[in-house]
């Protein structure tokens, strides 16, 4: 028992710390009624979404203004600030009612569920944290159970650490939306997706196989960029094995006939999910947002690649030390106004990219491995192609980030652990890796805390200022 005090006590750490990130350093997650705007401005969608539920309707609980409905072109940006109308902003406009192009999965989840026991609704923060700390859990179980049985070459709170801070997961606590909360309810599934993986690679049996489906399709129904994860599993399910293919198809089915369904019930398509109604920056109706079909798509999908791997932040002498540089994108091949925060998982999580050179290797020597690394090895893999599938579409952001990092995290940890025992085996000196190893961690994990106290768009400074300028007096070094 002892020795999992080290562990318990990173468990904590992390969990502690995106409850501090998410609430801006005091703890507080007040219950707010579904039409309570935030004091930046911008709506509560899921809360009204859930609200929508309640009084009986597929739409969202914001009423639309008449207006909208007499305009030429309501997705028209100019024509709406001309006409002085007012509109939930991203929110998606079909036949008079607001609608959101996102999975109602959190609202089934957590928002329902909570606004029953509690009488109002939570904060989208706290739903955020939720899900954050869900799919860490996931990931910390999946990387333990993996290594369980093995010397450990570098300490398993070192790589719980990893796991939950060398990520953007702090820096996206900071500004909890929509968005945020559909990113992490899909990381979450995903992350469990990851441990149902490992043990149907451990028992090759059928409820682990239908498991496998179920995370999967939850995670596909949040974000269905991570639809692109159905390419490891011919890797894990051997295609003679029908009972189990049959097991995994099924919740995916189920859960493919649901969305459908609802797609219909909103916008008389089984396919469109609400982005062709966007109520945003220009009208989205015709436009290709993913794919690679032409030369600048094909450059656009290079350059988006580059910022998701290697785009590098910049480092200052004043707290918090790490400030996140904006993207720069082709403004011809990608959504107008996309200057965001960004980024690259090299950069932050360096460890990450030497595991899956290591982890190329291994795959390459022919070995027999156990279930574990099988499955660690096959996460790694995952986690590089949602990468490349995110980089076809036109939009980059730091928080798209979440689809992989953790994951990627996860089966790095075991595919080093995998490594450093490959090389032990054929002589080399290993300390000096492992030294190496700790080294790394450790600077991903003040990397990620450090961006946390920046946020998106400065929210911990904003939101808690007095607190930020303690920290800040007390932790910037005084120039010469």
């Amino acid at each position: 028992m002892i020795r999992r005090v080290p562990a318990i006590l990173a468990v904590v750490a992390v969990l502690a710390a995106y409850a501090f990130f998410a609430s801006y350093g005091t703890f507080d997650f007040r219950r707010v009624n579904w039409d309570t705007p935030y004091s930046t401005g911008g709506g509560r969608l899921y809360a009204s979404q859930a609200e929508g539920f309640r009084r009986g309707q597929i739409s969202l609980a914001y009423e639309a203004d008449p207006v909208l409905a007499r305009m030429h072109d309501p997705y028209s940006l100019d024509e709406r600030f001309k006409a002085g109308v007012g509109y939930v902003w991203d929110a998606s406009y079909f036949e008079g009612k607001y609608y959101i192009y996102f999975s109602p999965l959190p609202v089934l989840m957590f928002y329902l569920p909570y606004r029953f026991l509690r009488g109002a609704y939570p904060p989208d923060a706290l739903v955020g944290v939720f899900f954050a700390a869900w799919a860490f859990l996931m990931i910390v179980l999946t990387t333990r159970r993996a290594l369980a049985g093995r010397k450990l070459f570098v300490p398993l709170a070192v790589w719980i650490l990893l796991i939950g801070l060398g990520n953007v997961i702090p820096f996206s606590l900071g500004h909890v939306r929509v968005y945020q909360v559909a990113i992490l309810t899909g990381m979450a599934m995903s992350a469990t997706w990851a441990y149902s993986l490992l043990r149907f690679a451990e028992t090759g049996r059928i409820r682990h196989a239908l498991w496998m489906g179920v995370w999967l399709a939850l995670a596909i129904a949040a974000r269905p960029n991570l639809g692109i994860l159905l390419l490891v599993v011919p890797f894990t399910i051997s295609l003679r094995d029908r009972r189990a293919w049959a097991a995994f198809i099924a919740p995916l089915a189920i859960v493919a006939v649901g969305l459908a369904a609802f797609n219909y019930a909103r916008f008389r398509s089984f396919t469109e999910f609400g982005h062709r109604y966007q109520l945003t920056m220009i009208s989205m109706a015709g436009h290709r947002v993913c794919g690679i079909r032409s030369i600048p798509e094909l450059i656009r999908f290079f350059s988006n690649t580059m910022h998701y791997v290697s785009w590098a932040p910049a480092f200052r002498h004043e707290f918090p030390w790490v400030d996140i540089t904006p993207n720069r994108v082709d403004q011809a091949v990608s959504f107008p106004g996309s200057v965001d925060a960004m980024i690259g998982v090299g950069p932050l999580n360096p460890l990450t990219l030497i595991a899956s050179a290591i982890a190329a290797l291994l795959a390459f020597s022919r070995r027999a491995f156990d279930a574990g690394t099988r499955a660690g090895l096959r996460i790694l893999a995952g986690s590089w192609l949602i990468v490349f599938g995110l980089a076809v579409c036109w939009y980059v952001l730091a928080r798209y980030s979440l689809d992989f990092m953790i994951l990627m995290t996860g089966g790095a940890a075991i595919a080093l652990e995998a490594g450093f025992a490959f090389f032990a085996e054929a002589g080399v000196a290993v300390r000096p890796l492992r030294v190496l190893t700790v080294a790394l961690a450790f600077y991903s994990i003040v990397v990620g805390v450090c961006i946390g106290f920046i946020g998106p768009h400065g929210d911990f400074r904003r939101e808690n200022p007095e607190l930020f300028e303690k920290l800040s007096a007390a932790l910037t070094p005084e120039t010469p």
